[in-house]
């Protein structure tokens, strides 16, 4: 009898080992779009929560865009042709003024590949202006508009971002002021010309 029960105490043992081995602990978040992540708590270092202001009127929405803003699209999506934009370019940004003009900010590689931009290589040239319009109903979100033809819808606007509707879905964030090229105009720096 002692046997018996030493041989499944042992097999229970077994089979408990071989159940704990195939299990992962996962943390799961459930979105309030009804989508559901799951991350390996392995994978987790932290999780922080933080409070991000979001404009709740018109006026607040225009002050939070004022800024320079770089789109979160890769220099390997660029580079790989998975953009729609040109592999001559870096990256690019958004520049938004007090008056609301937004201007549409290309960095240029610094080699030129095609041959047609030797002078803009390594620098910020601006390409088209917008104009921004702020949803009077939802100031979170609005578009930038070239004057009537077309729109490029943003979502989400906090403090530190939102999310563009281009040919991509993508996040711009809030980066630091730079020197800036308007091809017609000179160099700016905040909308301004410089001297």
């Amino acid at each position: 009898m002692k046997k018996i029960i030493s041989v499944l105490a042992m097999a229970l043992l077994v089979i408990g080992a071989a159940q704990a081995q195939n299990q992962v602990r996962k943390m799961v978040v459930h979105k309030n779009d009804g989508k559901i992540v799951k991350i390996k708590a392995a994978d987790i270092e932290e999780v922080t929560f933080e409070e991000v202001a979001v404009p709740t009127t018109v006026e607040e929405a225009k002050a939070m865009l004022v800024g320079y803003w770089k789109w979160n699209l890769s220099t390997q999506e660029v580079q790989e042709g998975t953009s729609s934009f040109d592999n001559d370019i870096e990256s690019i940004y958004w520049v938004v003024t007090e008056d609301l003009k937004a201007y549409l900010v290309l960095k240029f590689a610094d080699l030129d590949t095609d041959g047609y931009l030797v002078e803009y290589a390594g620098k910020y040239i601006t390409t088209d202006d917008y104009v921004v319009i702020v949803n009077s109903e939802d100031p979170t979100t609005g578009v930038f508009d070239f004057y009537g033809d077309s729109s490029i819808t943003y979502v989400n606007l906090d403090d530190n971002g939102f999310d563009l509707s281009a040919d991509i879905l993508l996040n711009c964030f809030r980066v630091e002021p730079f020197e800036y090229i308007v091809p017609d105009d000179g160099l700016m720096k905040n909308g301004l010309m410089k001297k």
